[in-house]
């Protein structure tokens, strides 16, 4: 039987005050931008789950993005939904000096989004997904997050023998 919550839950819209006003330009239609549109899909699932394909769905429309950069955001988001433990347990493991519930929740969303590129899709070279995780870190995490996910994501590169 359905909540009055489930209603709430399907009837949920973007927000567009969590991430700018409205008037805020729109998403580029780059992998920069389709990475972006990822995040804002990932964050919407955390809040409400189950709900990432009508996330990817409506910041799409509004972003305004072509279909190539649109269908690689959607890889990348269902990516990290479908690998989120194993993801989760290599952050526990690197970021051995934090707790995984004191990592910012925008920090663990741009951790998991690069790890699922780099270790799922391998669609752009390694030091492109870092690179990109870090500048998604600097545009929406804390002031010191960029170092930390760059020390994280080098970490994990660097024991995987992947080249960056």
């Amino acid at each position: 039987m359905n909540s009055p919550d489930d209603a709430v839950q399907a009837q949920r819209r973007w927000d567009d005050d969590e991430w700018g006003a409205e008037d805020d330009e729109p998403l580029p239609d780059t992998r920069s931008g389709a990475r972006r549109l990822a995040l804002q899909a990932l964050y919407w699932e955390v809040a409400s789950p189950g709900q990432l394909e009508e996330a990817l769905r409506q910041r799409a429309t509004a972003a305004n993005m072509g279909t190539k950069n649109i269908e690689f955001a959607g890889r990348l988001a269902r990516s990290c939904i479908e690998h989120d433990s194993e993801i989760r347990e290599l952050i526990g493991a690197t970021a051995t000096n934090w707790r995984p519930e004191r990592i910012a929740r925008m920090d663990g969303l741009i951790l998991r989004l690069a790890l699922a590129e780099l270790l799922y899709l391998e669609d752009a070279p390694a030091r492109v997904t870092i690179h990109e995780a870090i500048e998604l870190s600097k545009a929406y995490g804390g002031d010191k997050s960029h170092a930390f996910v760059n020390g994280v994501l080098d970490t994990i590169a660097r024991q995987r023998g992947i080249k960056i």
